[in-house]
């Protein structure tokens, strides 16, 4: 467990840049929150909010799709796996290092949005609902990302992963509204951007913990494949 928690800390350090921008859309919700009346900008909150919502998850799907290949780069993973750690303890650090970046960026955002939104109507307790919510889908996202990272290229990796989180939205109008629950991400994400200050809407748990069993299930998949790839072998 204990090396499990070193990479994870590791790959957040590495990736401190990434997070430091993304946050600095948070820091300007903030800044909004100040100089305007939230009042009468509370819509326009609203969206800047939703649309940090929607960066965090790119940036989820781009940390676990180019983990790997970073590591595989700097040959960094040859120095790790020689010190006793198993390939699936290694993707269990990554996604955890995921999690850890997901949650500062949730963390940040349901403080502002507590703040910003809370003060202009929204309830605050349904804030921090979504961001437990956004913490799951993330790491979903991440994890699948992750798991196509092990045999492709970051660009083709989160262009793979962008499919099968379309899949559920393409079953739900073509076949039956109940495939949007395929993979959770999908529903958790039209929840959070259709809320509104007349219509908070409600994450129901179960789409929380089908996140988590799901992320459990891909990364099974991926120690299995990446089981069978050579981290010898160089990348460009």
């Amino acid at each position: 467990m204990r090396a499990v928690l070193l990479i994870a800390v590791n790959f957040v350090r590495e990736q401190r840049w990434p997070i430091f921008v993304l946050l600095l859309w948070v820091l300007l919700l903030a800044f909004l929150g100040l100089v305007t009346d939230i009042r009468h900008s509370r819509d326009d909150l609203l969206f800047l909010f939703k649309q940090v919502v929607a960066y965090v998850l790119v940036f989820s799907i781009f940390f676990g799709g180019s983990a790997i290949y970073n590591e595989r780069r700097s040959r960094r993973i040859l120095a790790v796996l020689a010190k006793a750690v198993g390939r699936s303890q290694y993707l269990a650090g990554l996604i955890l290092g995921v999690t850890f970046a997901s949650v500062i960026y949730c963390f940040s955002l349901g403080l502002t949005g507590s703040w910003t939104l809370g003060q202009a109507g929204f309830p605050v307790g349904r804030v921090w609902v979504f961001m437990v919510a956004l913490i799951a889908a993330c790491t979903l996202a991440g994890t699948i990302a992750l798991t196509f990272s092990t045999f492709l290229n970051p660009f083709f990796a989160a262009g793979a992963t962008a499919a099968v989180l379309a899949l559920p939205a393409l079953a739900a109008h073509a076949i039956a509204a109940g495939w949007a629950y395929l993979i959770p991400v999908y529903p958790i994400a039209v929840i959070l951007m259709e809320s509104s200050f007349e219509k908070a809407g409600v994450v129901p748990w179960f789409l929380v913990l089908w996140a988590v069993l799901e992320t459990a299930m891909f990364w099974g998949l991926a120690a299995r494949i990446f089981s069978r790839v050579d981290v010898v072998v160089a990348v460009d």
